[in-house]
């Protein structure tokens, strides 16, 4: 058979694609309560003191440099008569569905900062147990660039639909007479949470065949030299590097502009309002662009698509804002819109390239490490949520940018302001024009990838006929 017609076997139809795809609507709709409402919720009505909260918030994001790795390393190297990746999920849907009902539906009227971390802890914990070997699973499962484009989209799209949802919560609350991030819009968000996260792992679990493991265990199943292994995956694997230091420096240039745009809207441009408006905006058009990218992924290299896609996103970035009146509301609208729909193409796309990648690192060393790969790349995408509150917010106030002046009635001294229009138009286009120079380097194009896929389908047929 023809490496082209064997590609198109294993090719996952859409009904894999939505049944793999549904488990990160879930998963989105904790994203906006974790980062915004349950701080403040804990903080408000539950008693406890503003700092405690932060410091356990943010000790909680540390968390995952260690429990990302581990759970990624060690499903690599689960074998078990239900599948390597499933165990881990099961365990994670479960220690998962705890957290939840204790952060978001708290049993108790006020709090004390062992609860909070407790409570936290489960659900960061339940979301990397999940999380990790569900990345693992879809970049293992064989298919075209375009199958695996489509596949993992799809995943994506149905995240940010999920994450959307969430974030009108609290409007939903307002509009229903409740406190937007009171006990009744936290226990709204946790009850969907509570009951759509099970039927989705149900129909992973039940309609998504696993990919066979290879013959060998990467070496070993002790902790420490599970966690020996990152530098040898690294070291062998050209293209994940590129993948990953790509889709890393991309990430820190979206970040970049994500973290202070609330500000250049309210102080540069006076457009505090818009801040919804454009968010939501932003979240329609990666929805409704979706098969756009996901189409031109058969026509063209994907790998070059999220390239001209983001150095498009930068171009109309620094343009719309340094040469149109974007105090308007319609202009800022008329620049955002096509930047967000260029710009979700690195979104959809980048799993893609990262499947080929791992795929390619299977065969070549004929041991299973997508669980490894994944984790380091969502290590990556923590390092990259860093750098804003680690680099450029220091680098604002160094520059006298503070809001809270603002907020008292003062003004903002002027060269804090103008390192803040400074940084909101130039700052994002030279990193992420860097990524895409990156991503265009990719060395592994779609004729490539199809071979790679036969050769490594041929080679797990084999092991699993042992």
């Amino acid at each position: 058979m023809s490496e082209g017609k064997s590609a198109q076997r294993e090719q996952p139809g859409i009904a894999v694609a939505t049944s793999y795809g549904l488990l990160q609507f879930p998963l989105g709709l904790l994203i906006p309560p974790l980062t915004s409402m349950i701080p403040g919720f804990f903080a408000e009505t539950m008693g406890m003191p503003l700092a405690v909260v932060g410091t356990i918030s943010g000790l909680m994001r540390f968390y995952h440099v260690v429990s990302d790795p581990l759970c990624g390393a060690l499903s690599d190297r689960t074998r078990t008569r239900w599948g390597r990746r499933r165990p881990w999920i099961a365990a994670g849907l479960a220690v998962l569905m705890i957290g939840v009902w204790l952060t978001f539906m708290p049993p108790v009227r006020t709090a004390s900062p062992a609860y909070f971390a407790v409570a936290l802890l489960l659900v960061y914990s339940g979301c990397s147990l999940i999380q990790i070997p569900y990345y693992a699973w879809g970049a293992e499962l064989p298919g075209t660039p375009f199958g695996k484009a489509r596949m993992l989209g799809l995943r994506e799209v149905l995240g940010v639909i999920g994450l959307m949802l969430s974030a009108m919560a609290p409007l939903a609350a307002s509009t229903l007479g409740f406190k937007s991030n009171g006990r009744e819009a936290l226990s709204m968000l946790g009850v969907s949470v509570l009951v759509v996260t099970p039927l989705m792992a149900a129909l992973l679990m039940f309609g998504v065949r696993e990919a066979p493991a290879t013959r060998e265990d990467a070496g070993g199943r002790s902790v420490g030299r599970a966690l020996l292994d990152f530098w040898t995956a690294l070291k062998s694997n050209r293209p994940f590097r590129i993948e990953l230091a790509g889709a890393f420096i991309i990430n820190i240039g979206l970040l970049l502009w994500q973290s202070i745009s609330y500000f250049y809207l309210s102080h540069v441009l006076h457009q505090e309002k818009m801040f919804g408006v454009v968010a939501l905006a932003a979240g329609v058009c990666a929805v409704a662009s979706a098969p756009l990218w996901i189409y031109l992924s058969k026509r063209f290299e994907v790998h070059r698509l999220i390239a001209v896609a983001t150095i498009a996103g930068a171009a109309i970035h620094v343009l719309g804002f340094s040469l149109l009146p974007i105090e308007h509301p319609l202009v800022l609208l008329a620049v955002e819109i096509p930047q967000s729909i260029v710009l979700v193409a690195p979104l959809l796309l980048s799993p893609a390239i990262q499947a080929m990648a791992i795929d390619y690192g299977t065969l070549n060393s004929g041991v299973d490490r997508a669980g490894t790969y994944v984790s380091l790349t969502q290590l990556a995408s923590g390092v990259a949520s860093a750098f804003p509150f680690l680099i450029v917010f220091p680098l604002l106030a160094w520059a006298g940018f503070n809001p809270a002046v603002a907020k008292a009635g003062g003004a903002i001294d002027p060269q804090g302001l103008a390192a803040l229009k400074m940084l909101g138009v130039y700052g994002a286009a030279p990193v992420q024009i860097i990524g895409a120079l990156l991503y265009a380097a990719f060395p592994i194009n779609k004729a490539e990838a199809v071979r790679i896929g036969s050769a490594l389908a041929e080679m797990r047929g084999q092991a699993d006929a042992r």
